[in-house]
């Protein structure tokens, strides 16, 4: 049969049937590997939402009891996305084709799991260093990073139909943008006011790592939105 489809012969029907079921069944499996990409960053994308949702509440509790159970939910989230982001690179190495570039997915994996790390670390310190007085300024920073993984979580819902239709993913690049450039201005205001009030030197530091940890995060969601931006425009 080889020889008669490299020499054009015609083939019978049966056997026409028989070959074209084999390009297909081997077809389905690459596309049923990338395939598997989309829903791993759709539920990166919910678990970043969860992780910030919980930072916020960790931050408003009084019950340092309560701030542990947080953070040790938080922590149990990032060890899941830790194996979807193990999941991802396996998939990259493992498929014969990508949907989308290789190194572009992995810029995106890498920036997601670097913002679910520093929420985990920001809510680590938090609970290390139990800060006497919470500035709001703190809260309006874990608000700013809800806000932003609402962004994302948005965004990597249209990851497979963003090439094509990228309005809703480009407009949340752009406001996670803007909420990276809120969050500076809110964390040079805090440092501003910190160093005027705060006469506790150790408390000073304290909470200032707390904040430089947080505004990261923002910094890193802000990359998220870049390397989908590249992802559009390359594919677009």
């Amino acid at each position: 049969m080889c020889l008669n489809v490299c020499f054009g012969a015609k083939l019978s029907p049966r056997t026409d049937k028989n070959f074209m079921s084999s390009i297909n069944s081997i077809f389905s499996v690459f596309s049923s590997k990338e395939d598997k990409f989309f829903p791993l960053f759709a539920t990166m994308g919910e678990q970043t939402v969860e992780a910030a949702d919980l930072l916020t509440k960790l931050i408003s509790e009084t019950e340092f009891e309560h701030q542990k159970d947080f953070y040790q939910k938080i922590k149990a989230i990032e060890t899941e996305c830790d194996g979807y982001v193990d999941a991802v690179f396996k998939q990259l190495n493992d498929a014969f084709s990508t949907p989308i570039n290789r190194e572009d997915l992995h810029e995106l994996c890498s920036a997601l799991d670097d913002v679910v790390d520093l929420i985990t670390s920001s809510a680590k310190r938090f609970v290390l260093y139990r800060p006497k007085n919470v500035s709001n300024k703190v809260m309006h920073m874990a608000e700013i990073i809800l806000e932003d993984c609402k962004c994302i979580r948005t965004a990597l819902a249209e990851m497979k139909v963003m090439t094509k239709k990228p309005e809703v993913a480009l407009e949340m690049c752009q406001r996670m943008h803007e909420l990276e450039h809120e969050g500076d201005d809110v964390f040079d205001n805090f440092v501003k006011d910190l160093f005027e009030t705060e006469a506790d030197a150790i408390e000073l530091i304290k909470v200032k790592d707390i904040m430089q940890a947080m505004e990261s995060a923002t910094d890193r969601a802000n990359s998220v939105g870049k390397a989908l931006k590249t992802i559009i425009v390359k594919y677009a």
